[in-house]
């Protein structure tokens, strides 16, 4: 008896790989940021490690924070979105 493979869903699964890059990039790049400007004003104000550390945990509590707003509200469009293809006119 040959197994059958479960056909894939390509517009979904585009869909969850751009997601997950989108999601990636909201966790990496505040951090990076902050990293980037506190270095720069660290520079500038001969402070260096200070700032650069005040700011990358900054844009390490931010990101998440944007990420799970995104989140949520990508999710929540998307499941009213599939709840209008079910209805029936």
């Amino acid at each position: 008896m040959p197994s059958r493979k479960p056909s894939i869903n390509w517009t979904e699964a585009i869909w969850v790989l751009g997601m997950g890059a989108q999601g990636g990039l909201m966790i990496a790049l505040p951090v990076l940021a902050g990293l980037a400007l506190g270095f720069l004003l660290d520079n500038r104000f001969d402070t260096l490690p200070l700032i650069s550390l005040i700011l990358t945990a900054i844009g390490g509590i931010v990101g998440p924070i944007i990420l799970y707003r995104w989140v949520v509200s990508t999710v929540k469009q998307r499941m009213e979105s599939k709840q209008d293809e079910e209805k029936p006119e």
